[in-house]
């Protein structure tokens, strides 16, 4: 077996991997609406043409239709998104909506999952075996804990601190140029439905740093194929946009700070919070997205401005020449032309001979 030619298979799938059935070209009448027509579909309601009577395959369907087990089923979607992650959101980001299975609900389904894996694997004491004490906390710190015991949901709150930070840094890529904030939430929407399928790996498995370092992996992976980037492009800006998200985290939680300390009677503690610590967070945070928006966007080449061309001298009307008149031909020859250097010999007449 050609290692080469499989993996050169593979990488056509990745970039072309849907096949589509050209519509039949047979008169159908629709079982919904009576319209005649040809083609697949309906053009009056949108039923499918080979619609028959209700049977048992009818009720499996509709059964499978609740966890999206039919066509564009969550599985599939789901294999699509670990086999070619960035050009799968690709594809739906750029109006291929039909390929993949409703992200949303995708991602709703599969917290569902994630929760019932954390239930029945005890996945209690969270990720990294964070902890907080009750008498210092307030509503942030709430949501933290719950974070911390929830790793799964906790992927989802961290990656949705990304939609900014990769909205500026990858503002010029070479694929999905110029993306919108709405196409960055979907590309969050699919990041978190594999991040969740991570975590359960690691409620099953318990290896909270293997599967930390492969999920960066797999994000990195995602960013490269989504955005067409190389892989030094692609590794700084990523990890760019991280330390954004994380510095986001830090000003969440300086703010609740803050409050606690205004709370707890430490006024000077959170004057300094407030005026020095949180805008200096801030100021890194704009700092980062500002250079590496500089860094990214593309340089237009000056031109040098051309001069402009030379008038062209006017030239004075030529007088027109006299007719020369015209010469009568005459039959005697011209001379013939001696090149230069040839001397000519004179011609003498001949002399007659008179015969006896």
């Amino acid at each position: 077996m050609n290692i080469k030619a499989v993996y050169r298979r593979f990488r056509q799938w990745q970039l072309a991997p849907f096949e589509y059935k050209y519509s039949s070209q047979d008169s159908h009448r629709c079982n919904n609406c009576g319209h005649d027509y040809v083609g697949n579909f309906c053009p009056m309601c949108s039923q499918k043409q080979n619609v028959g009577p209700i049977t048992w395959k009818s009720v499996i369907q509709s059964i499978g239709e609740v966890w999206g087990l039919h066509n564009r089923s969550l599985l599939y979607s789901v294999v699509q998104l670990f086999l070619r992650p960035g050009y799968f959101i690709s594809d739906y980001i750029s109006g291929k909506k039909q390929v993949s299975f409703p992200p949303v609900k995708m991602l709703a389904l599969v917290a569902l999952l994630g929760l019932l894996v954390d239930y029945l694997t005890g996945a209690i004491d969270g990720m990294f075996g964070m902890t907080f004490e009750e008498d210092e906390m307030l509503f942030l710190d709430n949501v933290l804990m719950w974070m911390n015991t929830h790793p799964d949901l906790m992927s989802m709150f961290f990656l949705s601190y990304l939609i900014i930070p990769v909205y500026f840094i990858f503002r010029f890529a070479p694929r999905n140029t110029r993306h919108t904030l709405p196409q960055g939430f979907f590309i969050q929407v699919f990041s978190s439905v594999l991040f969740l399928f991570l975590n359960m790996l690691y409620d099953i498995t318990s290896m909270g740093w293997f599967v930390f370092v492969l999920g960066v992996v797999a994000l990195f992976v995602t960013y490269k194929q989504l955005f067409g980037y190389g892989i030094w492009g692609t590794a700084w800006r990523l990890a760019a946009a991280m330390v954004c998200a994380v510095l986001f985290l830090f000003l969440l939680l300086s703010i609740d700070n803050c409050i606690h300390m205004f709370r707890a009677g430490h006024n000077d503690l959170g004057i300094r919070f407030a005026f020095f610590f949180i805008p200096f967070l801030i100021l890194v945070f704009v700092g980062i997205l500002w250079i590496s928006y500089a860094i990214s966007k593309p340089r237009s080449k000056k031109r040098k401005p051309k001069s402009a061309p030379a008038e062209p001298a006017s030239v004075a009307p030529a007088e027109p020449e006299p007719a020369k008149p015209a010469t009568v031909a005459t039959t005697s020859a011209s001379p013939k032309a001696t090149p230069a250097g040839q001397k000519t010999r004179p011609k003498h007449k001949a002399s007659k001979k008179h015969t006896k």
